[in-house]
C-alpha cells in the first residue's frame, strides 16, 4: 500500500479533533511493551472506521505518533550490512538500495494511532512502501528482530 503520510498526518489530526477526541502526542514504538491489538490497516485502511470503534467504546483520548525518516537510519543500516555475510555484488546492490532511500529523508514514514479499552491498546499503524522496503533491506537476514531492534529510536 502506498501512502503519502506527510499529507495524511495532518488530515488524521484534523479528523481526530473534529470527532471530539483529545490528541495525546506519543512517540512511535512506545506501545510495544503494552498489550496491543493491531487494526488490519492493509485490508481496512479507512482510519475513520478505526476512530469510529474508539468512539463506540467510549475512548476520549487518541495517542498519535509519527516517525520521520532520518539519514542516520541509513548510515546505521550501512554499518550493519557491512557486518553481514553478503557476496560483493549483493552488498553493492543493498548499498545502492539504501542510497536511493536518501530521497525520503525528512518524510513521514509511519503513523500510529491508538486508544485504550479495558487495559489493551488498540492500534492503527500505517507504514509507507518505501520504509517497508528500507526495513526489508536493512535487515534481510534478521527476520526475527523487530524494527526497533534494527533501527535507531
Amino acid at each position: 500500500m502506498t501512502f503519502n503520510l506527510d499529507t495524511l498526518k495532518q488530515e488524521l489530526l484534523d479528523y481526530i479533533v473534529s470527532e471530539g477526541f483529545a490528541v495525546f502526542r506519543g512517540q512511535p514504538g512506545l506501545l510495544e511493551s503494552l498489550p496491543t491489538i493491531v487494526w488490519d490497516a492493509e485490508a481496512h485502511p479507512e482510519y475513520q472506521a478505526f476512530l469510529n470503534v474508539a468512539k463506540i467504546v467510549g475512548a476520549r483520548v487518541i495517542v498519535f505518533a509519527h516517525r520521520e525518516f532520518q539519514s542516520s537510519e541509513i548510515e546505521e543500516a550501512m554499518e550493519q550490512i557491512e557486518d553481514c555475510d553478503f557476496a560483493r555484488e549483493e552488498l553493492r546492490s543493498v548499498e545502492r538500495s539504501l542510497a536511493d532511500l536518501r530521497a525520503f529523508v525528512g518524510s513521514t514514514c509511519s503513523i500510529e494511532m491508538a486508544f485504550d479499552c479495558q487495559g489493551r491498546m488498540y492500534v492503527y499503524e500505517l507504514v509507507t512502501d518505501w520504509f517497508q522496503s528500507f526495513m526489508d533491506t536493512a535487515a534481510p537476514e534478521i527476520n526475527t528482530l523487530s524494527l526497533h531492534d534494527v533501527l535507531p529510536g
